[in-house]
């Protein structure tokens, strides 16, 4: 399987991020110095009444979009339910 590169990442992420809310916003995606299939993507929360208004979430590149798509929206979704209650 080949590994997503960062603009793919980047990409698939923030629109997952945009089907979750429209408050939420990719900053970023770091990859880890090795050069293997892990990255970070970096959110931030607009309008959070509560910290924290920036997230981290990891996941791996090794996987299809569609997978690597449900799998942060699903990351996503938690940690919305989890420290941010509308």
């Amino acid at each position: 399987m080949e590994v997503l590169n960062v603009a793919d990442v980047t990409r698939i992420a923030a629109d997952a991020a945009r089907e979750q809310s429209k408050a939420l916003e990719v900053m970023g995606v770091t990859l880890n110095g090795g050069g293997g299939d892990y990255a970070e993507v970096l959110v931030s929360l607009h309008g959070c009444r509560l910290a924290p208004c920036h997230m981290s979430l990891g996941v791996f590149r090794n996987m299809p979009e569609l997978e690597l798509r449900a799998e942060f929206a699903k990351k996503l979704k938690r940690h919305l339910e989890e420290h941010h209650p509308e």
